[in-house]
């Protein structure tokens, strides 16, 4: 068993599931675990792996870590002691800690976004010195499968987490706005929202060819439409708003993981 997945929850799962379209591993590579058989059963037939055992998971080569953090205490004796490497999705929870609970120091860490779910995520990784470079080969292949990769140092996470992890929410709040200033200069709020959505899914892709700035210099030309309004978003302290958005989450990330220590 090349890796065993305790905790197939929607982060859990989404990594499975880019992980076994991609061919980075195959079914028979893979088992899930949960303390309720039952519930391990159903998830094994929802994804077409193994349901392991309590003894089986001790043999995995690696044991992919995607419960809860709040779960992870009571979890944590049942995977401890195998031998093999980790690889943690859980917030909050740091490497160290980690390799502490299982009593193992070959600890990967990875943070996915919400982009997971469609094969477009961020994921920062970090590791524990003693793990492996296979063990890291290994993760980055992993999440490679559901997006980009980007190793950083764990003293990053929290930034990491208040940009990447909180950012769907900000970009989010930006299409609600846009749509909603549709419907105020007279669309339907189906066109309105689709426009928005329209808008954004271009400007991501023109995001990977050029620089933000370049991408409103285009647009704003001289005395023109676009200009204007990028006036009036920087009358309104949008600009500000965005980089305290980021700020003031990545500080709430530290609060919650220092509140876990």
């Amino acid at each position: 068993m090349r890796l065993a997945i305790v905790g197939a929850g929607k982060m859990g799962g989404a990594v499975l599931t880019g992980a076994l379209q991609a061919k980075m591993v195959q079914p028979d590579d893979v088992g899930i675990y949960h303390p309720d058989a039952g519930r391990c059963q159903q998830l094994a037939e929802r994804y077409q792996v193994t349901a392991l055992s309590d003894n089986d998971i001790h043999h995995a080569e690696r044991v992919l870590i995607g419960v809860k953090p709040q779960v992870f205490e009571s979890v944590a004796p049942l995977i401890a002691q195998r031998g093999g490497a980790y690889i943690s999705l859980m917030a909050g929870v740091s490497a160290e800690t980690i390799a502490k609970r299982v009593g193992s120091q070959r600890v990967v860490r990875a943070m996915p976004n919400l982009g997971a779910s469609i094969g477009m995520s961020a994921t920062a990784l970090t590791h524990l010195p003693q793990a492996t470079s296979e063990d890291v080969q290994f993760a980055e292949a992993l999440f490679h499968a559901i997006g980009s990769v980007y190793p950083i140092a764990e003293r990053l996470f929290d930034a990491f987490t208040g940009l990447a992890g909180s950012g769907p929410a900000f970009v989010g709040v930006l299409a609600e706005a846009l749509a909603d200033g549709g419907v105020r200069v007279g669309f339907s709020r189906d066109v309105a929202n689709d426009l928005s959505r329209q808008l954004l899914l271009a400007t991501a892709h023109l995001l990977e060819q050029k620089d933000p700035a370049a991408i409103k210099n285009e647009v704003a030309s001289a005395g023109g439409t676009a200009i204007t309004g990028v006036m009036a978003l920087e009358a309104n302290g949008v600009r500000y708003a965005l980089m305290q958005a980021v700020e003031k989450a990545s500080n709430r990330a530290t609060e919650l993981r220092k509140a876990d220590d």
